[in-house]
């Protein structure tokens, strides 16, 4: 995401099940945030943060910090004016995030992996971009590091549930049915038709 100095960024959970929460981990200073559920956690919450300081800021879910992370970026420039401060004043713009859920099953059966993601309006007209990486040790390479073993991408032509599903490629798939279980690390991207792009990385394990 991608805001300015005085800028509002909106987070918000509409889910009634699977709670979720904020973790700062880098950034100048502290946001001041209104109904976001900072170093806690709910379900059916929405609120916003807002930015006084140019930089790079980090944060993670309370409830899921390795699998949902995200960054937003506070450009320099020329600070606006605080909300109400002149006659006429426009509240602070707010920027809609881009995906509101994404639902991924941890253990999974056979080569290919399938979830789904709900994506806003803001996302419409852009593109969702999902792909598999396997730990190349887990494949039977003896280099180290990570391999992408699956890919999708789809236009998003509208708001709302988009489902999912990624085939292993031919080595991942042997390498599924010689082990009987390979781990993965899901990517799912959303990209706009103009901004910047959102990142959900999630863990999923198939079994054979």
């Amino acid at each position: 995401m991608a805001s300015t100095p005085g800028g509002t960024v909106a987070f918000r959970n509409p889910g009634n099940v699977v709670p979720h929460g904020v973790r700062w981990t880098g950034g100048p200073e502290a946001p001041s945030c209104s109904g976001v559920p900072i170093d806690d956690f709910g379900t059916s919450w929405s609120g916003t943060c807002t930015f006084s300081q140019a930089g790079t800021y980090t944060f993670v879910c309370t409830v899921h910090p390795e699998e949902m992370t995200g960054t937003i970026a506070v450009a320099a420039g020329e600070t606006p004016p605080v909300p109400g401060s002149g006659p006429g004043a426009a509240p602070a713009p707010s920027e809609e995030p881009l995906v509101e859920t994404l639902r991924l099953p941890k253990d999974q059966r056979g080569p290919v992996v399938r979830g789904s993601t709900v994506v806003s309006a803001a996302a419409a007209g852009g593109r969702l971009t999902v792909e598999l990486e396997a730990r190349r040790a887990s494949l039977g390479q003896r280099r180290a590091g990570r391999a992408r073993v699956g890919r999708l991408t789809r236009s998003l032509a509208s708001s709302g549930q988009v489902r999912f599903a990624v085939a292993l490629n031919a080595s991942a798939q042997r390498a599924l049915r010689r082990r009987g279980r390979l781990p993965l690390t899901l990517k799912a991207g959303v990209a706009p038709p103009s901004g910047t792009a959102m990142t959900i990385t999630r863990r999923v394990e198939l079994h054979d």
